[in-house]
């Protein structure tokens, strides 16, 4: 075996085991913290309102809460095993906020132009307002945090150790590119989620690890998940990724072809929010490339 083969295959097998070892982690502490939060809730009598047909938001949140601190440990456990250096995603500082808030636009605008073109076509209506007085003041700070804990849990777990390290070895392209296929494997078991659903929340997910990138932090990228959740389950009050939340804003409906409306899987799971998504993609290039690589292990 050559040398180049040689060190391939080294840090081929050294890449294998750091993701082994970091999804173990995830998973098992994980489910730790749910064994937790399942018993804290039976001892305080806690329960959230719910209905068949929609989840509470609240739980959301606190599983999502779950999954970032998951998400941290793994990371920190395999980084220390594996003697990998920790790059700095989540810096704070003065673009740090700004990120946060211009990747909360794009992720909205990119929701509200999907929508926007589904209603003109006859997709989607609005009946009414379903919040008001002191459900309104309760549920918006609710869904504004659960949008920002989602989008840290989920964009760290799935586009923090496991993309950084696959970028070392493999280059960003394909680090990019699996981490986005695992993103939307992660959402394959939703109900009501269809395969042009899943398309759509790969490209999603190629919009977010491109930010990451792109910016050298993880803001960005969190507030177009935000963006994304804030507009879905709060704003047009539509489902999410197959799933229905309390907590929605108006008395909106969905209409149609599942092809146009995206039925139950929601607009994302619209062909109108492929090109739209696309176009998205595009833009957050133009905006914010940069001549300098991002941050690596």
């Amino acid at each position: 075996m050559t040398e180049p083969a040689k060190s391939f295959a080294r840090e081929s097998a050294a890449l294998l085991w750091r993701l082994a070892v970091y999804f173990a982690v995830l998973i098992l502490s994980f489910w730790l913290l749910d064994e937790g939060y399942g018993w804290a809730k039976a001892a305080l009598g806690v329960d959230f309102a719910k209905t068949p047909d929609l989840r509470p938001a609240e739980a959301v949140g606190l599983g999502q809460a779950r999954l970032l601190i998951a998400a941290l440990i793994a990371w920190w456990v395999t980084a220390k095993l594996g003697r990998d250096k920790l790059p700095p995603l989540l810096p704070w500082r003065a673009k740090a906020v700004s990120h946060l808030i211009h990747g909360t636009l794009w992720g909205f605008a990119g929701i509200a132009v999907t929508v926007g073109l589904i209603a003109a076509l006859g997709g989607y209506s609005i009946s009414g307002v379903a919040l008001t007085g002191s459900a309104l003041l309760y549920y918006v700070p609710l869904w504004l945090g659960v949008a920002l804990i989602n989008g840290l849990a989920e964009n760290l777990a799935l586009m923090g150790y496991p993309m950084l390290r696959i970028a070392r070895p493999a280059g960003w392209v394909a680090a990019i590119v699996v981490a986005s296929l695992l993103f939307a494997a992660a959402h394959l078991g939703n109900p009501g989620e269809s395969p042009l659903g899943i398309v759509s929340v790969f490209l999603m997910a190629l919009t977010m690890a491109l930010a990451i990138w792109l910016t050298g932090d993880v803001w960005l990228s969190v507030g177009i998940h935000a963006g994304l959740i804030i507009a879905e389950d709060l704003v047009f009050s539509v489902p999410d990724s197959g799933a229905t939340y309390t907590g929605h804003l108006l008395l909106s409906r969905l209409s149609g072809p599942a092809w146009l409306s995206g039925g139950e899987g929601g607009p994302e799971a619209s062909v109108l929010a492929l090109p739209v998504f696309a176009l998205l993609l595009a833009a957050l290039w133009f905006v914010y490339r940069r001549p300098k690589a991002s941050p690596g292990l």
